[in-house]
């Protein structure tokens, strides 16, 4: 195995006691500082695939391993120092008296001297903007806060891989893009289970569409992202940013509004794809600017582009008009397992 790859997930099953298939035949790989995104519909199997990952479930059929170990009854406290899961529920993780308590747990557990102890739990509430939170009840702060208290909890044993449960449920706007900023920011491998399709834009380079237990797509965030039959056929919508900018796009073509008015749609109706880290992660941000389309931007980099799919001045490599990826599409569609 590729000394790059995080983890591997080879021809996977997992049936419940009951007999009901979850996962059939899962196969995928995460490199090394790579942060993809699982989506797919609620049912999909997504809480299952990310329990297999630190053994909370093993599988029933095919292998799970983590920087080359594989996930099995006697490596599981070496898998789970390895993995760190972030639940979407932040009370499933809490459970000391203080803020203290509920990060140092994990370091105390490791066995680690006091003064290493103290040094994580100052470094990870640092990270998640709870310096001073120490002394406070983990159950006096408000839900945003727990689930950044919980990410802490998680950060302060120091895994070389977070996995999240749908980690912007519940946030509020503010504390929403402060976990975003936080993921972009950070170089550990990441998996994202989410239905939150935004947040797949804004952090992930790679998604992972999984639906009935079978993976159906495999490939760049930007293009499965924008690929509307893809995500409508599996029960999905595009992105909520992408949906505006749809939308005010059909405002403009139908004419039905004043001139004021048409100015002020056309004044921020760019969408920019810029790129950001060391992986060069691409993602959409929407921007104001004073003037009208006819401009011609003169940026001294030349890697800012437009990207404006519906109705603008460019398209994203390999995705046509209609959200729909192009032949050259670097877009893996799987074929659907039939084994049993």
């Amino acid at each position: 195995m590729a000394d790059d790859v995080a983890i591997n997930v080879e021809d996977v099953y997992f049936t419940y006691p009951d007999g009901h298939d979850v996962l059939r035949g899962v196969s995928c790989r995460l490199r090394q500082g790579e942060k993809v995104a699982l989506i797919g519909p609620n049912g999909a199997g997504k809480s299952t695939f990310m329990s297999l990952l630190n053994g909370v479930e093993l599988p029933s059929r095919g292998r799970v391993s983590v920087s080359g170990m594989d996930v099995k009854k006697d490596t599981l406290t070496a898998v789970r120092r390895k993995v760190g899961i972030v639940f979407q529920d932040p009370d499933d993780q809490l459970f000391c008296p203080t803020v203290f308590d509920d990060v140092a747990f994990g370091p105390l557990n490791l066995g680690l001297p006091p003064n290493e102890i103290h040094a994580r739990v100052t470094e990870s509430l640092a990270l998640v903007g709870l310096t001073g939170f120490e002394a406070r009840s983990s159950f006096h702060l408000s839900f945003g806060e727990r689930k950044r208290l919980a990410l802490a909890a998680v950060l302060s044993y120091q895994p070389d891989i977070l996995v999240f449960d749908e980690p912007s449920t519940n946030m509020d706007p503010l504390n929403r893009r402060r976990l975003i900023s936080w993921l972009q920011s950070s170089e550990r491998t990441m998996l994202l289970c989410t239905h939150d399709l935004d947040i797949a834009l804004d952090v992930c380079s790679r998604c992972i569409v999984l639906v009935d237990g079978v993976v159906v797509a495999d490939g760049p965030s930007k293009e499965i992202l924008y690929d509307r039959k893809l995500l409508e056929a599996n029960n999905l919508e595009l992105p909520l940013a992408l949906m505006t900018h749809e939308l005010l796009h059909e405002k403009l073509r139908s004419g039905e509004m004043d001139g004021e008015h048409r100015r002020i749609i056309e004044s921020f109706l760019h969408a920019h794809r810029h790129s950001h880290g060391p992986d060069q992660h691409e993602h959409v941000h929407l921007h104001v600017h004073p003037h009208g389309h006819e401009h011609l931007h003169d940026h001294p980099h030349g890697d800012h582009v437009h990207h404006l799919e519906y109705g603008g001045h460019d398209h994203a490599p390999g995705v046509a008009e209609d959200g729909e990826a192009k032949p050259g599409a670097q877009i893996r569609y799987v074929p659907v397992s039939k084994k049993k």
